[in-house]
This record gives structure tokens, C-alpha cells and sequence, in this order.
């Protein structure tokens, strides 16, 4: 069920109609874009032209948001005053599209050294765009075109995923590029990348693992990474399907792009902990995708494939905050997210593309969520013949509203609940007025172990999640 309150608030979002000439010389084109904003509290939402299929994108630090849409066109979007720019992409060198593979979708964009970067997957080169002089540079790695890209101690760093290759592109004393690549093994598929200090991991769809390495330099030229830590250390299945990681305080943080998970491996003890989004009203896998986060930050921004949310987890506090995509595509129910930027500036600030859309959003983490759940409990355990009781209290909020409770788990890759039965008493509330619900925990056949409830509620545009460890017995 809906709250009316959300039905009225879809109704009555904003929707401005911005108007920007753009003039573009050499190599774009010039065009007048029609832009369409469409906001809500926490979401801002700028509509591209039709069949433009948004993927990659980063936000510069002078603030422009740089977007590549598959017509061979990157989009640049001010968000001071909602003009958006738009530059055809072309060179004399290099074609853009390779016509042997059906697959130029640019799903990594990365600023450096004053150019905007970008890779078409499948293409044959990695591009530079100069916004400056209005111009290409073009360069053709040896293994493949990045799928990912990370800057790091003044370098590009590069994974390849098809070419099972991590590649990093400096710049040379005269002036110039080069590219050096270094093998991660036979059908390892790495594809997100984390680096700090002379560490660089590396997350490995296809062989399921993480491999930390150690950066070796010859002044400022990488000279060769050497193998520091698998997880798993033998080829057991740990993960599924890891996409993205982040490190923090001695716990490797990933996205199970095969489930609806995010998970934690604690690398002192080994333990491995899951985290599950909100159940989505479709029951599909909501698939996190990317991770966003700075260095030492405690916030990690995630996108769901298959979600329609954006996610927002604080791991100091354990607390999930998900903004809905307001949009949805005209022949489906699920928006594509494909991926995400943070802010240069703003830790809170995120922006993601919606590639079935044709439009591209920025969430404000800023804003200040309109209720607040608390739990009696961090971790219960149920049996056969126990259940077991949770106490969650939601106090009366300044700007009273209807809110949705739902439960999600790791039980299932899905995160719905299996043969688990959580109730909430009541499963709505009103924050007109403080609010005790009890939860009871019954279990109807689920195998024995440790696993993780998400309890949550939601307006609608937004939902909060707390997290409580779940052991199960067989007896």
C-alpha cells in the first residue's frame, strides 16, 4: 500500500522547464537543449535528449557534471543554473565505436590532469577531453579499455574486466602519456578497484575473489604489483559476483552484485557479515552495483541495478538510508542506475545516471529524513521452539506522515525473508504521535546459521534500515 501523502507528493513535484543554448566549436556540435527538472526533498532529476541511454559520469571539481550517452555525445550539466551543454565526440586518429563488438556503453568517466576521461567498453581507445580547448586525445591501451577507472597519486589506474588486466596511465616528463598493464590472471574479470597509500585492491567478478597488491616504483613510474592478500587465500566461493570494494578500518567493504547484498569481510578475523537492501514491491534481486566513498569516510553511497533506490550506508552506526528514483521508464518498471559520482567537494552530494530514463540525478544527502526508527536489539536468536520479539520505537515527527514497515534478510539472495516470518504490530504508522512497534520473529524452516535482518520503514521517497544479527538453530 501507497501513503497518500506519497501519491501527492509524486503529483505535485516540481517540474521546471529549463532552456539552454549551447555553442560548440571544433569538435561538438551546436545544439539547443530542452531540459526538464523534475525534484522532490532529496532527489533532483535533469532530463536528456531521447534515446541518449546516460552510463558513466563524474563531477568535475570545478562542479560541472561530465555524462557520455551512447549517441557518441557527452552531456555537461551546471548545476548552479541547470544549463546543460552538449559535445559530439570525434577524432581523426580512432574511430569511437568499434564495429567488431556490439558494446561502446562508457561505464567509467574519471577527471585528470584538466581532461575528462572516458572509455566506450569495447571501444579501442581511452579518451581525453580537453573542455578548455574543445578537443580529443586519444590513446590506445595494449589488453582492452578501462571498465573502471580510479586517480591515484597522480595516475589513472584501470581495470579491464574482458582483458583480466590492471592498467595505469601517467604522464611523462615531456608531456606526454603512457600506459603501463600488468596481468591479474586467467579469467579473474577484475572490475572495481580501491587504492591507498602503495596498496591497490582489486574486486574480481569472474574468479569471485579480492586481491589486495603491492605498488612497486621506480621514482614516479610503476614498475610491477606483486600479490599481497587473496580473500578468499583457496579457491572456495566466499562472494558472489563482487563488483565494487571499499577499505576502512581494517574491513573490506563489497558489492555482491549477484544478490542484494553489501558485505563485509573483516580481515583481522575472517568474518564475512552481509547487510540487505529494502525489499523492493517488484521482489526482484536488487543488485548492488558501484561504490562511492572518500578515503577514511564512514559513508559509503551504493547504486541498486534493479532497486529503483540509491543507497547511503553509514558503517559507523550500521544505518541503511535509501532515496527512490522518481522516474521510470516508459515500457518497464525498473529503472537502470548503471552508475554513480560523489561530489569532489561533498561527501554528501551524489549523482547518478538512469540509463533507461534518459536522464541523470543528484541526491542531497544533506537533507534531513522526516522520521527516525530505533530497535531494543542488536541480535536475537530463534530455534524451532523459540521466537523471538523486537521493539522498535519511531517518535512523533515536526511534519507528521504515514509511514511503511517492512523487513528484509540474508537469507535469501533476494533478501526476502524464506521460510522467516517477521510481523510488525502495526505494520503502519502515523508520526503524529510517538510510536511502539512490537516485531515478532517466527521460524518456519530455515537452515541453521548466522544471518542479518534489515527492519525498516519508508514514506516512500525515502526508506531507513536497521540492522539486527540473526542466528538460527536446528533444535
Amino acid at each position: 500500500m501507497v501513503p497518500k501523502k506519497v501519491i501527492l507528493v509524486a503529483v505535485l513535484a516540481v517540474f521546471v522547464i529549463v532552456y539552454a543554448v549551447t555553442s560548440l566549436e571544433n569538435n561538438s556540435r551546436m545544439q539547443d537543449v530542452f531540459v526538464s527538472v523534475n525534484k522532490n526533498p532529496y532527489v533532483t532529476e535533469y532530463s536528456l535528449p531521447q534515446d541518449s541511454a546516460p552510463n558513466g559520469l563524474v563531477v568535475a571539481q570545478n562542479g560541472i557534471v561530465w555524462v557520455a550517452a551512447k549517441n557518441a555525445t557527452l552531456y555537461s550539466i551546471n548545476p548552479s543554473n541547470g544549463v546543460v551543454s552538449s559535445h559530439q565526440i570525434r577524432s581523426d586518429v580512432i574511430p569511437y565505436e568499434n564495429a567488431r563488438v556490439n558494446a561502446t556503453m562508457v561505464w567509467t568517466m574519471l577527471e585528470y590532469d584538466g581532461k575528462i576521461w572516458f572509455s566506450p567498453y569495447g571501444g579501442e581507445a581511452l579518451w581525453g577531453f580537453d573542455p578548455i580547448k574543445n578537443d580529443y586525445y586519444t590513446i590506445k591501451p595494449e589488453s582492452g579499455t578501462p571498465f573502471q577507472m580510479k586517480s591515484h597519486d597522480g595516475k589513472i589506474w584501470y581495470t579491464t574486466l574482458r582483458g583480466n588486466t590492471v592498467g595505469v596511465l601517467g604522464k611523462t616528463e615531456n608531456g606526454t602519456y603512457k600506459i603501463s598493464e600488468f596481468h591479474t590472471g586467467n579469467d579473474t574479470g577484475p572490475a572495481g578497484l580501491f587504492l591507498f597509500g602503495n596498496s591497490l585492491w582489486i574486486a574480481n567478478v569472474k574468479s569471485q575473489n579480492v586481491v589486495q597488491y603491492a605498488i612497486s616504483q621506480k621514482g614516479d613510474a610503476v614498475q610491477n604489483i606483486s600479490v599481497l592478500r587473496k580473500i578468499p587465500q583457496d579457491n572456495s566461493s566466499l562472494f558472489s559476483s563482487p563488483t565494487d570494494l571499499h577499505v576502512n578500518n581494517n574491513t573490506v567493504w563489497l558489492t555482491e552484485h549477484g544478490t542484494s547484498f553489501l558485505a563485509s569481510y573483516d580481515i583481522g578475523n575472517g568474518i564475512v557479515t552481509r547487510y540487505p537492501t529494502s525489499q523492493n514491491t517488484f521482489h526482484t534481486t536488487t543488485l548492488p552495483f558501484w561504490i562511492r566513498s572518500t578515503n577514511q569516510s564512514n559513508i559509503l553511497w551504493f547504486n541498486e541495478h534493479e532497486g529503483n533506490k540509491i543507497g547511503r550506508l553509514d558503517v559507523s552506526n550500521k544505518t541503511l538510508t535509501e532515496y527512490e528514483i522518481p522516474s521510470l521508464p516508459n515500457d518497464g518498471y525498473l529503472t537502470y542506475p548503471l552508475n554513480i559520482a560523489q561530489d569532489q567537494h561533498d561527501e554528501k552530494i551524489l549523482w547518478f545516471s538512469e540509463w533507461n530514463t534518459d536522464k541523470i540525478g543528484m541526491i542531497n544527502g544533506h537533507a534531513s529524513l522526516p522520521f527516525e526508527i530505533n530497535l531494543n536489539a542488536t541480535h536475537v536468536v530463534v530455534d524451532k521452539n523459540r521466537n523471538a520479539v523486537i521493539e522498535m520505537t519511531i517518535p512523533a515527527s515536526k511534519n507528521p506522515e504515514t509511514l511503511v514497515l517492512n523487513a528484509s534478510s540474508t537469507i535469501t539472495p533476494t533478501a526476502e525473508l524464506g521460510n522467516l516470518t517477521v510481523k510488525f504490530l502495526p505494520n503502519m504508522v502515523n508520526t503524529s504521535h510517538d510510536n511502539v512497534i512490537s516485531i515478532l520473529v517466527t521460524n518456519g524452516g530455515v537452515a541453521p546459521g548466522d544471518y542479518t535482518l534489515g527492519l525498516s520503514a519508508s514514506d516512500g521517497l525515502v526508506t531507513s534500515t536497521k540492522f539486527v544479527g540473526l542466528t538460527v538453530y536446528d533444535k
